[in-house]
């Protein structure tokens, strides 16, 4: 497909450079045995053991989980690495840096092990981690590897060859799995009224979905509970646009995920508003016959702006938009278009678009009966 690059005019008009061609000559840096040795003493200390691992490791999974299980540490994932050891993995507690349950385990932590992540204030959404405890990091980019939270022990290199080394080094500990359990609880029982619609829509999709099947999902609050909630099980199955908070972002991208991916599955999650930024694009989906199931979560609002709006005395300007009739409005694009009416019926469509050809908006509002 043609790609289009604006260059702005003083760039264009610019003194060039020219650069030698080092395609294929890139080394990753390895991990200096020193600080492996390190490490490996620290994780061999510890009591309460904690890995946070982000995008940065996807490449290295196989080596994730074999660290994991030898050293009986807590993996937390940030969104960016769901799946890379399934999300319900007895030792992982999913991508919920986010929420009060997981950050208290944190905190108890006495080592912790960062591998492949900026520790972004993205990750967990507040200003600083509770981390306490002696920190690991390993990363690629000499950058990342200080941001924010100075380790006490630092390895430049890949995660993969970095935790390679690291893995032959630890001795093998049993994993705190009743404790594990017990935070996944609490978790659970932390989410509210609102999340837990939310989660009734994901379980539905989870059911259908292929464990290999890709979310790719836009700014929306079903969004924000599936990054904490929807269970992934394999690498790269969850798109989300966690850092540039891009609305608008789930239908483009899921028609270049189902492009670059054509034999797994994939669904677009959108809300309401988020979804109008670019709705051209099912016009594309429909011309390419891809068969993307759209889920449109519609609460006819931009509702976390409008929430923290209200929480904060602020008068809701600009956030209760007039809605389009979206089903009429898909089938204006040739797409087709259903309101379940129930669970089932929720699922029936999930799994019927995946076989079909061509998108299908599948529209479910947040007031729906069978919602409560």
């Amino acid at each position: 497909m043609p790609v289009h690059i604006e260059i702005p005019l003083d760039v264009l008009a610019g003194p060039g450079i020219a650069a030698a061609d080092s395609r294929g000559k890139r080394k990753h840096p390895q991990a200096e045995p020193g600080a492996i040795d390190a490490a490996a003493r620290l994780v061999d200390s510890a009591r309460l053991l904690v890995v946070i691992a982000g995008g940065g490791s996807l490449e290295a999974g196989v080596e994730l989980r074999r660290f994991v299980e030898t050293s009986g540490a807590v993996l937390i994932p940030t969104a960016a690495a769901k799946g890379n050891v399934s999300d319900d993995h007895p030792q992982s507690l999913g991508s919920t840096l986010p929420m009060a349950a997981t950050k208290e385990l944190l905190a108890a932590a006495d080592v912790v092990l960062a591998v492949g992540t900026e520790l972004a204030e993205t990750d967990h959404w507040g200003d600083r981690l509770p981390i306490q405890g002696k920190l690991i990091r390993i990363d690629i980019d000499p950058r990342s590897l200080m941001r924010d939270y100075k380790p006490d022990v630092a390895i430049l290199a890949d995660a993969g060859t970095a935790l390679a080394a690291l893995n032959p080094r630890i001795a093998p500990r049993p994993a705190d799995l009743a404790r594990i359990a017990r935070v996944r609880a609490a978790n659970a029982g932390a989410y509210r009224p609102l999340a837990r619609k939310h989660a009734k829509v994901l379980d539905a999709l989870r059911e259908a979905l292929p464990d290999d099947g890709i979310v790719v999902s836009d700014m929306t609050q079903i969004a924000y509970t599936g990054a904490t909630q929807f269970t992934c099980r394999r690498p790269r199955s969850w798109f989300h646009p966690q850092g540039f908070g891009t609305l608008g972002y789930a239908l483009p991208a899921a028609i270049g995920a189902k492009l670059a991916a054509p034999d797994r599955a994939v669904v677009a999650v959108a809300g309401d508003a988020g979804f109008l930024f670019t709705v051209q694009e099912l016009a594309t989906a429909v011309e390419l016959e891809l068969p993307i199931p759209i889920l449109l979560w519609n609460n006819d609002a931009l509702g976390q702006i409008a929430g923290d709006m209200k929480g904060r005395g602020i008068p809701e300007i600009a956030v209760k938009p007039r809605n389009p009739d979206f089903q009429a409005l898909a089938r204006a694009f040739h797409c087709r278009a259903c309101q379940p009416g129930s669970l089932a019926e929720l699922k029936t469509a999930f799994a019927d678009s995946f076989r079909g050809v061509g998108p299908v908006l599948i529209e479910v509002h947040q007031s729906a009966a069978f919602l409560d």
